[in-house]
């Protein structure tokens, strides 16, 4: 018989971090140097559910990134799937019981083939998360003009949203 996977258990493998902190693309090099492995039976019960079946298949990687401590009200954990091309950042909330509320990439590396799209993000002591997005042809130079910056909030309620902010 299985043993049950407690949400607990998920946790383990996020270590807690203090707010702000930047998600560029070199963080994942620095996590899967440090943090555990999460094991199938964690990925299939959490991540996979979470992914809906959209853009997963045997080859997309998961690796847990961290858990925002100023999420006091429910559980904030950052973790990267990396696919074909296609390298994000998922911010995911649960409620301190372990049910899921809201699911938002903030940060990614993206390509066609002809375009990379880039993002990069920071999240505040007030749980805003900043994101800068940009893109280039493959062989192109970057163009800064066309780049683009927006914020999401969590919620006190954990639900993750776009903000219209300040800007």
């Amino acid at each position: 018989m299985a043993k049950e996977i407690r949400l607990e258990d998920l946790l383990s493998f996020f270590p807690e971090v203090e707010l702000p902190i930047e998600i560029t693309e070199d963080l994942v090099m620095t996590a899967e140097t440090v943090n555990k492995v999460l094991p199938p039976p964690i990925i299939e019960e959490y991540l996979v559910k979470w992914e809906g079946g959209e853009d997963f298949d045997e080859f997309t990687e998961f690796v847990p990134i961290l858990k925002i401590k100023e999420a006091e009200e429910f559980h904030a954990l950052v973790y990267w799937k990396g696919g074909l091309m296609k390298y994000e950042y998922i911010l995911v909330t649960l409620d301190k019981l372990g049910n899921f509320i809201s699911r938002k990439p903030i940060a990614s590396t993206l390509s066609d083939g002809n375009t990379v799209k880039k993002s990069v993000s920071k999240i505040d002591e007030d749980l805003i998360i900043h994101i800068m997005a940009g893109e280039n042809k493959v062989n192109g130079k970057y163009d800064p003009s066309k780049s683009q910056a927006f914020n999401m909030e969590i919620l006190h309620s954990g639900d993750i949203i776009f903000s219209l902010g300040d800007d």
